[in-house]
């Protein structure tokens, strides 16, 4: 496997080049590899309605333009990283 720079990495894709058995280690990347499905992916829940400060959502809508995502899956996946900060947390105390 050789290195190469993102932008070079681009200018083969876009040029049609094959470059997922030369650039890319199957070992150690996770691209096309199964993944099955949790039960906190298959349930999905709704909140009504979520009050947040003006400053707040200008914050993650600039997060999610930056990620090409939508505000939704950006306040998921924060409160995601936030659940699995605390349980980790939490098992570290005990």
């Amino acid at each position: 496997m050789s290195s190469i720079s993102i932008d070079e990495l681009e200018q083969k894709v876009e040029a049609g080049e094959e470059v997922i058995d030369q650039y890319f280690d199957s070992s150690t990347t996770r691209i096309g590899t199964p993944r099955p499905m949790t039960a906190r992916r298959q349930q999905s829940g709704e909140i009504p309605l979520l009050d947040l400060p003006l400053p707040m959502l200008e914050e993650l809508d600039r997060m999610a333009s930056e990620l090409c995502i939508s505000r939704q899956a950006v306040v998921t996946m924060m409160l995601r990283r936030a659940l699995d900060e605390h349980y980790l947390a939490k098992r570290s105390l005990n």
